[in-house]
């Protein structure tokens, strides 16, 4: 079963098996995440070659079906992007891949693929993925497309967002135990006065109540509700 992960992905080595459209667009996504890519090909787009050009990723002329190349480029690699239609190099590769525990995307086959590569999307601050595992990337598109318009047109959770990222930076700041940062989160999301200067829009001021209520928790003038905790470590 597959949970979704948001993995750092700088410096790691990412193989692309092949040199077209989706080849292309799976070499650029992990560029931009900071990864070293190279790609396996007999043939390349001229976006390919202009990247490998200014030095941002390397090109491999050669046959998928080199089992000994492949040997090569996968033990060498933290993932293996699969990127052509014929589905019989996705046996080849599982097999290399399995022996030197390197994760596999298989972009022509949804449904046996152990990495899924999202749309993705962020909205001052938060990042979302949509994935349909292979049902339709229309839809998925659309349901992304969808949610950055909720987020845009919702003021109130941005706000939310940044008062609730004050709070922490403030409570680490003052070297609150994580245990008691962790209740307070819930505690201090959960206050009526707290939520009503969000939703006012109240930025600043929801910051300072924030802040007010991290110190008459610490001091002991105000009780933790534990039912208002809902993970603890």
């Amino acid at each position: 079963m597959r949970i979704p992960l948001f993995i750092e992905f700088e410096g790691k080595k990412v193989l692309v098996i092949g040199g077209g459209g989706v080849g292309t667009v799976r070499a650029k996504k992990f560029l931009e995440a900071g990864a070293k890519v190279r790609v396996l090909s007999l043939k390349f787009s001229d976006e390919l070659r202009k990247l490998a050009e200014e030095g941002k990723v390397e090109l491999i002329e050669g046959d998928a079906f080199n089992e000994n190349l492949l040997e090569d480029l996968i033990s060498d690699s933290d993932l293996v992007v699969v990127a052509i239609p014929n589905l019989e190099i996705n046996d080849v590769v599982w097999k290399i891949s399995k022996k030197h525990k390197t994760l596999v995307n298989l972009a022509n086959d949804a449904e046996r693929t152990e990495v899924v590569v999202p749309f993705e999307d962020e909205v001052e601050g938060i990042r979302f993925a949509v994935t349909t595992e292979g049902k339709s990337g229309i839809v998925a598109r659309k349901v992304k497309e969808a949610f950055r318009k909720l987020l845009e047109e919702d003021e109130e959770t941005i706000i939310f967002l940044k008062a609730m990222e004050h709070l922490k930076k403030f409570m680490k700041s003052h070297n609150i135990p994580v245990q008691l940062r962790m209740k307070l989160y819930f505690v201090i999301s959960a206050d009526p006065e707290f939520r009503r200067l969000v939703k006012e829009g109240k930025v600043d001021e929801a910051q300072n109540f924030a802040e007010k209520l991290v110190e008459d928790y610490v001091s002991g003038k105000r009780k933790i509700d534990e039912s208002l905790v809902k993970m603890q470590f």
